[in-house]
């Protein structure tokens, strides 16, 4: 990066904690997840700046996260999960035919084909359905690309709120809060030893092309780590806050530059999908609430339609259960990457035959 674009970072960077100092002050929700998209879009919209935020940061913001995230599971924690595979697995079955009937109308309003639409619709596999977009002749990447990339902009809106409408008057992280902090349990011997775990397990995953590794390399180490020692602990408040700044930086320019391409008819269908899978996943949660005595709040965050990096803020701020949550969402990435893509990829080549049948 030139001097100009590491001044422009530093900016953005001060900007984004004394917007989220101001937020916290006004006691308004997610602080530290509002402050640097406002002040990435500030910085963008209104000083015209140019950021290149570095990969580096926004990615060591992730495994903060999934650091965090890998805390949460405990032993108790995971005999509990254990209990839930049912849910887990209904609530990823229903989210997916939520997916399919929104793509009717998807395709619709947008005039795009079959193919583009499911590509376009279906929640949690940006990486894959992007892949398959390129591999199949007949699907627009563009729409894909630009229907995925900003379900961020609804998701960092519509979720939060709708969440913390819902969010317990108790909380339900009593046994997070309980915990002690990491500079409390940890010696500097112990970070080490996790930190080369993380590493080691990251280099792994990407060797073979694992999605999410950023989230997932940590909670592997951090759940080995919890089960073996059972020394359990979480971070302390402002290295989680750092953590959503570096991260939260780089989703604000993101929707800074996205905002740009929201036009016309295309902007009117991606909106209609978004707003309908957010709420129809609300109205599925409050259904399944009726059987499941989880909160309506931790039901919503873990099927929430969103990247798991965004819901977990979320659930941090709203005193949703992080373990819960974000077990639903990585067994949400294991289906999609494991049975729903190579199923979408057999259905389009057999549609690839049959139409090639059909022309000869």
């Amino acid at each position: 990066m030139t001097r100009k674009h590491h001044i422009n970072s530093f900016i953005v960077l001060g900007l984004s904690i004394i917007f989220g100092l101001i937020l916290l002050r006004l006691h308004l929700i997610l602080p530290w997840m509002f402050g640097p998209i406002l002040a990435s879009l500030f910085v963008i919209k209104v000083l015209k700046l140019e950021v290149n935020w570095p990969q580096w940061l926004s990615e060591l913001g992730l495994i903060m996260l999934g650091v965090q995230i890998g805390t949460s599971f405990t032993k108790n924690v995971i005999d509990d999960i254990k209990n839930d595979w049912f849910s887990i697995i209904l609530v990823s079955v229903l989210l997916l035919v939520l997916s399919l009937i929104v793509s009717i109308g998807f395709r619709k309003i947008a005039r795009v084909n079959r193919e583009t639409a499911l590509l376009s619709v279906i929640p949690g596999a940006l990486s894959q359905m992007l892949v398959m977009a390129e591999e199949n002749k007949r699907a627009d990447i563009l729409v894909v690309s630009l229907t995925q990339t900003s379900r961020i902009i609804f998701v960092v809106i519509l979720v939060p709120f709708i969440s913390y409408f819902f969010k317990d008057a108790d909380g339900s992280q009593t046994e997070m809060q309980h915990m002690h902090l990491l500079t409390e349990v940890l010696t500097f011997k112990d970070i080490l030893i996790i930190g080369l775990g993380i590493c080691v397990v990251y280099i792994l995953m990407k060797w073979i092309h694992f999605p999410t590794k950023m989230l997932l390399a940590p909670i592997l180490v951090l759940i080995v780590w919890n089960m073996v020692t059972e020394r359990t602990f979480t971070l302390d408040a402002p290295i989680i806050a750092g953590a959503q700044i570096i991260y939260m930086i780089r989703v604000g320019i993101q929707i800074a530059h996205l905002t740009e391409q929201f036009k016309g008819r295309i902007a009117v269908a991606i909106a209609y999908q978004n707003i309908l899978l957010i709420f129809g996943t609300l109205l599925m949660v409050i259904l399944i609430h009726l059987f499941n005595p989880a909160s309506i709040n931790n039901l919503f965050l873990s099927a929430a339609p969103g990247g798991m990096s965004q819901i977990v803020l979320v659930a941090l701020d709203t005193g949703g259960d992080v373990a819960m949550i974000s077990s639903y969402h990585i067994f949400r990435i294991f289906f999609i990457l494991f049975l729903i893509a190579p199923l979408i990829s057999l259905i389009f080549k057999y549609q690839d035959r049959k139409n090639k049948r059909n022309t000869s």
